[in-house]
């Protein structure tokens, strides 16, 4: 996962499919770094992918409308977000 903005990168190295709520994604925890980033990808009805990423229960940030795409010969899936959203536990203590 990278920031195009600040070129800030995030990698997740060990997803893995499983189910969840009856629904196949892919999921994974923050291999480089600090790791406090998860990473939870499923497919959506119209054929995108949403991708939520979580940090250590505080912030959610949603890429709604994700698609294949390929960088340097390497399939990959790009999409687009411009805020994160504070979690439940968050809000309540703001």
């Amino acid at each position: 996962m990278t920031d195009h903005t600040t070129g800030w990168q995030i990698v997740f190295g060990d997803c893995r499919r499983e189910m969840r709520d009856g629904q196949k994604i892919c999921a994974g925890p923050q291999t480089e770094g600090r790791g406090l980033w998860m990473l939870e990808m499923r497919k959506k009805a119209d054929g995108y992918y949403q991708i939520d990423l979580t940090d250590a229960q505080h912030w959610l940030i949603r890429f709604e409308d994700c698609e294949l795409d390929a960088e340097d010969g390497r399939q990959c899936i790009t999409g687009w977000c411009n805020q994160a959203e504070p979690l439940a536990a968050e809000k309540e203590a703001a």
